[in-house]
């Protein structure tokens, strides 16, 4: 009997070879630690959300999710186990970065201070409301008129490391095709607008990386934007009636904790996929995220033409690592539009610059 085809369940006969029966009482151990690390992690009874709308929900792409959020809270979905435990981790991660700062003299106030539009005369119909990470000192002189600024409002989020290299600014986060990402801007922009502040500091965290502190000035364009989604939820939720569906789309629709709810329809057919190839397809993202950071390595060593990257056109030899460089001419012809006959215009030199092993 092979160890790996052992199923673990309570009315299975138990095997008999004793490295078999080792692997299946260090199994039954397993799942008896792990559902124990569950327990600790318990479902959440859903927040009140009828009152106001959540500054770090408000850019969702689906207005009726958000009208859901206001109406059909009591509902909601809770939070699966692996929901749990992201929180969780997002949780100590912030937890450490404010210990790093706060190593380095840059000490993190009023954490998770709240944050509403109630009692701005100029916003209090907007209902909106949420907890900052915190503020932190500003510890040199700024320009005027901001000089008297002496500190900052700070937002702490973390990415999978598969989202690392497309979130290296404010604009790369506010486009990025994952709703759950390109939301962030919006949350950290309504308390500057709410506190009437000009900036603020958006930290990425990811494993194994180095945060990312990003600069963030107010935007009062994605800030009108928000503002009129957000009237809209407010006005459906007064008047007791839901937007429109958006069209069906498998991230967003299939991340809905209000699924059950809405039952979108759905316009794509989806098919069972088979366990043993989630193996395969991890292998297939790792690789096509391998291939997306070499074209950025390529561009930077090698690079082309219009962009020379560092080496192009060199030789150079580093321990086993060869850089060479083959050149030739190439006859370049001009074929006028109107006409049949191509007319040569001269010649082009064609540089290809290769990395490699020696001796392969």
């Amino acid at each position: 009997m092979n160890h790996l085809d052992i199923d673990i369940q309570p009315e299975a006969e138990k095997p008999t070879i004793p490295e078999d029966l080792l692997y299946y009482e260090l199994s039954a151990l397993a799942a008896e630690i792990s559902a124990k690390l569950d327990a600790e992690r318990p479902p959440k009874a859903p927040y009140n959300h009828s009152h106001n709308n959540w500054a770090s929900e408000i850019h969702h792409p689906c207005l009726k999710h958000l009208v859901h959020c206001r109406v059909d809270w009591p509902d909601r979905k809770p939070m699966d186990i692996e929901g749990r435990w992201r929180t969780d981790e997002g949780k100590r991660i912030e937890w450490e970065v404010t210990k790093w700062l706060g190593d380095i003299r840059y000490k993190i106030d009023d954490s998770q201070k709240r944050y509403t539009t109630d009692d701005i005369p100029e916003y209090a119909d907007l209902k909106i409301s949420g907890r900052i990470d915190g503020m932190i000192p500003i510890k040199r002189k700024l320009p005027e008129p901001f000089s008297d600024m002496k500190e900052i409002k700070v937002e702490i989020k973390t990415v999978n490391p598969n989202y690392w290299n497309s979130t290296k600014t404010v604009a790369d986060i506010r486009r990025h095709p994952k709703f759950w990402i390109n939301k962030i801007p919006s949350q950290l922009n309504t308390y500057l607008a709410i506190s009437d502040d000009p900036g603020g500091l958006l930290i990425i965290v990811t494993f194994g990386k180095r945060p990312r502190i990003i600069p963030m000035l107010f935007d009062q364009d994605l800030w009108d934007h928000d503002q009129a989604r957000v009237r809209k939820v407010n006005a459906h939720v007064a008047a007791g009636t839901y937007p429109e569906p958006i069209p069906f789309d498998a991230t967003i629709c299939g991340m809905c904790d209000f699924a059950h709810i809405c039952n979108p329809i759905q316009t794509t057919k989806m098919c069972q996929v088979d366990p043993m190839d989630i193996f395969t397809l991890e292998m297939y993202l790792e690789m096509k995220e391998a291939a997306d950071r070499f074209k950025e390595i390529h561009k930077e060593l090698i690079g082309d033409k219009k962009k020379p990257g560092k080496y192009r056109g060199l030789d150079a030899i580093i321990e086993d690592i060869e850089i060479s460089t083959r050149r030739h001419f190439r006859k370049v012809y001009d074929i006028p539009k109107e006409e049949k006959e191509k007319f040569l215009t001269g010649e082009d030199e064609v540089i290809v610059t290769t990395i490699s092993r020696m001796g392969q």
